[in-house]
């Protein structure tokens, strides 16, 4: 009888390890699509005109993982970062501005972006760097005639299980000049829930540094709630300033995972920045701008 019994339990443990391993992962491979406009309303004492841009933008990635990621720590879409994993990803970015709907003489213009980021986490029984991670990036960005490359490095620590802080510096270098140096810190920590499910909070400041101009200030706050395993729901806020001259942002969006390796996303951003003022002659006025991006997303794991 005990062998029988001994015998059920252990098919059933390989068997349940057996599913675990199905759901790991090793690799991503997604892409998603942004409509994003620009409002722009001109309005003074001569009149008022208005006028929108609109660009399609396409995106897709790739990332590949040193080691199989777990995902049996909690919501599916925080699997990488609850199971400490390093990775390498890889991106192209095509956009698109629609130039002619603002008058028939101007042509549309397009871009490309390339970009590399890799995270490394050392982890490994009684290593004294244990959970010290280090991110490296870099990004080719080609909008129009210009040429800009990004280049960027993040070391920080995992505090806890859950929770992650990281300082960054990025250096920014514009074919025709314009090179600006930022740095930044960044906070992440998760709240598991028992059914699976979690809340994730993020906070970041940071300030970019311009020569011979003022510096630029910006602050984010976010979360996400994941409900269960596979469903999210999150929001955001973003404040850039430069002396006294604000943009005011927010976001929302949702994850779901509609099978263990599948996942759709949808999004909605919106920019608000700060009136702009004018005076010519007689004729005194503001200009206001908003802008709105939605992007549709999807991913899939093997």
């Amino acid at each position: 009888m005990f062998k029988k019994t001994a015998l059920v339990a252990a098919v059933g443990l390989a068997l349940s390890v057996t599913a675990q391993a199905e759901n790991d992962y090793r690799w991503e491979l997604g892409g998603d699509y942004t409509r994003d406009t620009v409002d722009a309303d001109v309005k003074s004492s001569a009149g008022n005109v208005s006028d929108n841009i609109d660009s399609d933008i396409g995106t897709v990635n790739g990332t590949f993982y040193l080691k199989p990621v777990d995902t049996s720590k909690g919501p599916l879409a925080e699997a990488a970062f609850l199971d400490h994993a390093s990775s390498i990803n890889l991106a192209y970015t095509d956009g698109e501005v629609d130039l002619n709907s603002l008058n028939n003489d101007l042509e549309d213009k397009d871009g490309q972006t390339y970009a590399v980021n890799t995270r490394y986490v050392a982890e490994g029984p009684g290593w004294e760097l244990s959970g010290v991670l280090v991110d490296l990036s870099y990004v080719r960005a080609e909008p129009g005639e210009a040429e800009i490359d990004t280049y960027g490095i993040g070391i920080g620590k995992y505090l806890t299980d859950t929770t992650t802080l990281v300082l960054n510096y990025g250096q920014v270098n514009v074919n025709n000049g314009g090179d600006t140096d930022g740095y930044s810190l960044d906070l992440e920590h998760l709240w598991p829930l028992s059914n699976g499910g979690g809340f994730k909070a993020t906070a970041s400041a940071g300030k970019v540094v311009i020569k011979e101009a003022d510096d630029v200030d910006s602050y984010a706050l976010g979360g996400t709630w994941y409900i269960n395993k596979r469903l999210g729901f999150g929001a955001g806020y973003v404040n850039t300033s430069q002396n006294g001259y604000e943009i005011n942002g927010w976001d929302v969006s949702s994850s779901w995972f509609v099978t263990e390796m599948i996942e759709l996303s949808l999004a909605y951003a919106q920019r608000t920045p700060d009136d702009i003022k004018f005076s010519n002659g007689n004729v005194d006025g503001k200009v206001e701008l908003e802008n709105d991006a939605i992007t549709l997303g999807a991913l899939v794991r093997f």
